[in-house]
């Protein structure tokens, strides 16, 4: 049930934003995606009685952003938001992993029982793929109208965050702890 939820909670905001966008404007896509970043998070936590602090944190952020662009009337506070997001994550985890503190584990710590070596990989890893991602985001913004954004997120940037996920599975798996070795 995880891996759907977390392919629910990643896919179903950018089908709302697409969705919002398309048939009316970003300010109602973006909305929507943040209706549906709640939605889900709400159920998770109605069914399990857990907090996913990675996705609340995220739309409590868009939430922010939304609200500046609405009282400016400026989309582009709705399209930086991914990238200030990306770089401020990147540069989390990039310190963390400096300092040898995964924080990764922070966020993801519940989901998965993990070496600290392999919490660290992922860090560094994950570091540097939102370095990359903030920097694709700054070109799409400046390059393209709010749709041609919105269609870069959706069908571009998000199949290469999918794919980067699923090149990290191999690591993750590598690393996990064995109940033996996290009982004794």
């Amino acid at each position: 049930m995880k891996p759907f939820l977390s392919v629910l909670l990643e896919t179903l905001p950018l089908v709302a934003l697409f969705v919002g966008t398309s048939m009316f404007s970003l300010y109602i896509g973006a909305f929507a995606a943040i209706l549906a970043s709640a939605v889900l998070i709400f159920g998770h936590y109605a069914k399990d009685k857990s907090i996913l602090y990675f996705p609340l944190f995220s739309t409590l952020i868009s939430v922010l952003f939304l609200a500046v662009a609405f009282i400016t009337d400026e989309t582009i506070f709705i399209k930086i938001q991914s990238s200030l997001f990306n770089i401020s994550f990147a540069g989390i985890l990039i310190f963390g992993w400096a300092r040898n503190y995964p924080v990764m584990k922070l966020f993801f710590g519940r989901q998965f029982q993990l070496t600290h070596e392999t919490w660290m990989k992922l860090s560094i890893r994950w570091g540097l793929f939102f370095v990359c991602l903030a920097i694709a985001n700054e070109a799409a913004w400046r390059t393209f109208d709010d749709e041609g954004w919105v269609n870069i997120k959706v069908f571009v940037l998000a199949p290469a965050t999918a794919l980067f996920m699923a090149s990290q599975i191999p690591l993750t798996l590598k690393g996990r702890v064995s109940k033996l070795s996290s009982e004794g």
